[in-house]
């Protein structure tokens, strides 16, 4: 049987580039979606990025002792505020929203928050 070339997904062994990868652009976002969310009167617990070419993030929050979240998918451009339930997240409201940079994100995170806040 006679060689044949072989084809390596991805590169060959060994031949990959060794750069570091770019931390997301939404890295950036999180002291000001922090205080966005502290002024609607929810604390945060954690602001976790996705990696990939889609841009999401998730901010988890507390108020009054109830859990909440809010998430962004670069994929579907929506944003989403859930609450916890004891049966799963229990979606409270969201939106469309492309990603126009923080001041946008800003706005529309406390345009979702704002009725939440007024209620309790």
């Amino acid at each position: 049987m006679a060689e044949q070339p072989v084809f390596w997904l991805g590169g060959a062994p060994g031949k990959s580039k060794q750069s570091a990868r770019k931390k997301p652009e939404a890295t950036r976002y999180e002291p000001a979606l922090r205080d966005a969310c502290e002024a609607c009167g929810f604390d945060v617990d954690e602001f976790v990025v996705a990696l990939g070419g889609f841009g999401g993030w998730l901010l988890h929050l507390e108020r009054h002792g109830v859990q909440y979240r809010i998430f962004w998918s670069g994929k579907s451009n929506q944003l989403t505020f859930d609450e916890a339930k004891a049966q799963g997240w229990e979606e409270i409201q969201s939106t469309e929203q492309t990603d126009e940079g923080l001041p946008d994100f800003v706005k529309n995170v406390k345009a979702l928050l704002i009725g939440t806040a007024k209620d309790a």
